[in-house]
């Protein structure tokens, strides 16, 4: 998991962003940090909202750093001024997913912070969130003084309101007083259940975009928070999260601002949105590019389908995610092969280039002959669009109806792939994800707050797959108790 810490020019990153609230040096300031490479944490939605939110504040400034070391110094500084953690009231890292957690250990030891909160004496407060304190938050225990649990668009003005009336590392939790949401792993105490904002506080959107960023000039914002479906494997659907709460067009389209030529629609279910073609329209008419973060073959028609090429949409991205009608019944993905071959006939009419589709393999019950089954139909869709398979392993999440399955072992889902890899050689390009990091992200994500120290310990032994095998091989996936 270790990696070079790669290199960035501040002043020219900087130079080269649209930035809609100006930096002004104020006298409480937030370091905002993002344990991955720039151009992956401008392109995150909720990173850069907690940016607008907390930069627009009276008496704040934000600054930002990344999992990369300034290429004048050979340090992690903040962007904005170079300045050290230790000029800052609190540093605030994002979390989204399990295999983060290395790379937040070595952030800290970039900015001169010890990782293991019991061994850090004074300095910022260090605050964890991000989505994956939604899904299970405790393996963060070992690095967080306090994390937000799930969605912290209000609770960031209360943290930030309590810094002000004095709070640091070292108060005692009763200083948030019976504020929801913050959970300070040094008690002892269970996590808190996750917060969800009410929709009037809703959309999500960017004050500054890049185009350095992975999401090249894109400005994002949020259509709706949440899924109303019920994919059995997902942390986002309905069943895992409640239900989405969806915002109105008008209210969209008024947070996009006028400079902005490509605009990137967030959200779990966009393509379910009622008013998406309202949202659509007006853009593409003001010669907009635009960007839709999800897609659902069942929910295509021409008229969609038009709009998005005429947005500069190539490729289709759609989940398939279950190898034969019958798995993508039983996790309930509600999506036919009627549903896909529509889309890739409606794609093909538009223009469009190519197919890329997601897919799960080794979800329970999976045979032989189901992988039988998504070679076929594979072949069939490339013979109307060129297709790229993106497969990535199935791993149990917890709060979701699969959350108890048995993950297949790293030997057989190597199998699986060699399956595929020769049934469709030739006619389809397969993008595989680590079949080796899915057994890791698996007991991470059923973990504990041991698996905290042992992913520390992992990290300082070197943070290969060996070492992480070594340390996580004994937990056989306990499971947290929330």
């Amino acid at each position: 998991m270790k990696r070079p810490r790669e290199t960035v020019d501040a002043a020219a990153l900087l130079a080269r962003e649209t930035r809609l609230v100006p930096f002004v040096r104020e006298r409480w300031r937030l370091l905002l940090a993002y344990p991955a490479p720039y151009r992956v944490g401008m392109s995150s939605l909720g990173f850069l909202t907690l940016h607008r939110l907390v930069s627009t504040r009276p008496g704040w400034s934000v600054e930002r750093v990344f999992g990369e070391a300034s290429a004048s110094t050979g340090r992690l500084r903040s962007l904005e001024t170079g300045a050290p953690a230790t000029d800052f009231h609190a540093v605030g890292i994002s979390v989204a997913h399990e295999l983060d957690i290395p790379g937040v250990a070595e952030l800290l030891r970039g900015l001169g912070l010890n990782p293991r909160r019991r061994l850090r004496r004074g300095g910022p407060l260090v605050v964890l969130g991000g989505p994956l304190t939604a899904i299970n938050p405790r393996p963060l225990a070992a690095l967080a003084d306090l994390v937000i649990i799930g969605e912290a668009d209000v609770a960031m003005g209360q943290l930030c309101d309590a810094l002000q009336d004095g709070l640091t590392a070292e108060h005692a939790p009763g200083a948030l007083g019976d504020l929801e949401g913050f959970w300070w792993p040094d008690t002892g105490a269970s996590p808190p259940p996750a917060l969800r904002v009410a929709v009037e506080h809703l959309p999500a959107h960017a004050a500054l975009w890049s185009p350095d960023a992975e999401l090249r000039d894109m400005f994002l914002v949020e259509v709706g928070r949440g899924c109303n479906r019920a994919c059995a494997f997902c942390a986002t659907s309905r069943e895992a999260a409640g239900r989405c709460r969806v915002v109105a067009a008008d209210r969209v389209l008024a947070q996009i601002p006028a400079r902005a030529t490509r605009v990137g629609l967030v959200g779990a279910a966009v393509s379910d949105h009622p008013e998406l073609s309202e949202i659509l329209g007006p853009l593409v008419e003001g010669g907009r590019e635009v960007g839709l973060s999800s897609i659902r073959a069942d929910r295509l028609d021409a008229e969609l389908v038009g709009l998005l090429a005429r947005a500069g949409l190539r490729t289709l991205t759609l989940g398939v995610d279950g190898a034969s009608a019958r798995l993508r019944s039983q996790v309930k993905k509600g999506v036919t092969e009627e549903n896909l071959v529509t889309a890739a006939e409606l794609a093909a009419g538009a223009g469009l280039r190519r197919l890329k589709l997601y897919q799960l393999v080794g979800l329970p019950s999976e045979t032989d002959e189901d992988l039988d089954e998504l070679v076929l139909f594979t072949q069939r869709l490339s013979r109307i669009l060129p297709v790229t398979l993106a497969v990535s392993p199935f791993v149990p999440k917890p709060g979701t109806p699969l959350a108890g399955a048995i993950q297949a072992p790293p030997k057989e889902l190597e199998r699986r792939l060699r399956f595929l890899r020769k049934g469709l050689r030739g006619r389809v390009r397969i993008q595989p994800s680590s079949v080796r990091w899915a057994w890791v992200e698996a007991r991470i994500a059923q973990g504990n707050e041991e698996t905290g120290e042992a992913i520390l310990r992992a990290w300082e032994r070197g943070g290969k797959f060996a070492h992480f095998k070594a340390e996580l091989a004994g937990e056989d996936l306990p499971g947290p108790s929330r």
